[in-house]
C-alpha cells in the first residue's frame, strides 16, 4: 500500500475498532437484559463501596424500591428493558453502526482510488504514444471532445484520428457519439 493511503487506513481501522467496541458493549448489555445476568456494571453506595450490580437477582422485593430512589436519571429497575432504550444506549448503538459504515466508506474509497492508479498504469504501459496523447487530450478538456477538435490540439491527420479513435474504441476505453457533422469521443469511466 502507498504512503498516502496510510491515514486513511488509520482512521478506517479505529472506526473499524470504535464501532466494534460500541457494538459488543451494547450487545452485552442486551445479554445481561435478556437473561438477567449479573453483567451490568456495580453502582457505588453512600460510603463510596461498590454494591450489587443493578440487575442481580439480589435486588428484588422491598430493597428495590429504595435502590430505584438512588440511582442517577431516574432509571427504574423493575423494567430492566429501560436500560437498553436509555440515551447512553441508543448513542452508543448508533455511533457504534454509523462508525462501521464510515470504516466501510473510507475502506471502498481508498479501494476505488487504487484501481484507477492500477489502471492508469495499466494504461500507460499498453498505450502507444499517439493513444495516450489523444487520451490525455480529451481528459484535459472535460472527458470529451469532437473528432474535429482532437485534430487541431494534436496536431494529427483526420485519417489517423480517425484509425487511433478506432483502436481506442476498441479496446473499450472511449465511445463515440454522433454531433452534428462530426463525432463526440467520451472517455469510458
Amino acid at each position: 500500500m502507498e504512503n498516502r493511503y496510510k491515514k486513511y487506513v488509520a482512521v478506517m481501522v479505529l472506526c473499524f475498532l470504535f464501532g466494534g467496541f460500541s457494538l459488543i458493549f451494547y450487545l452485552v448489555q442486551v445479554y445481561s437484559v435478556v437473561w438477567q445476568t449479573d453483567i451490568v456494571s456495580a453502582i457505588r453506595n453512600e460510603h463510596g463501596n461498590f454494591t450489587t450490580p443493578v440487575l442481580s437477582h439480589e435486588l428484588r422485593g422491598e430493597n428495590l424500591s429504595e435502590f430505584n430512589r438512588s440511582l442517577p436519571f431516574g432509571l427504574a429497575r423493575e423494567d430492566p428493558s429501560l436500560l437498553l432504550l436509555s440515551p447512553f444506549s441508543l448513542i452508543l448503538l448508533f455511533t457504534g453502526i454509523i462508525s462501521i459504515l464510515g470504516g466501510f466508506s473510507i475502506w471502498n474509497l481508498i479501494r476505488e482510488r487504487e484501481i484507477k492508479s492500477t489502471k492508469k498504469q495499466l494504461l500507460d504501459i499498453f498505450l502507444l504514444p499517439e493513444e495516450k496523447k489523444i487520451l490525455n487530450e480529451i481528459e484535459k478538456y472535460g472527458g470529451s471532445l469532437t473528432q474535429s477538435e482532437i485534430v487541431k490540439t494534436t496536431g494529427f491527420s483526420r485519417v489517423k484520428v480517425h484509425r487511433i479513435i478506432r483502436n481506442l474504441e476498441a479496446k473499450k476505453l472511449i465511445m463515440k457519439q454522433e454531433y452534428g457533422m462530426t463525432n463526440k469521443i467520451v472517455l469510458k469511466r
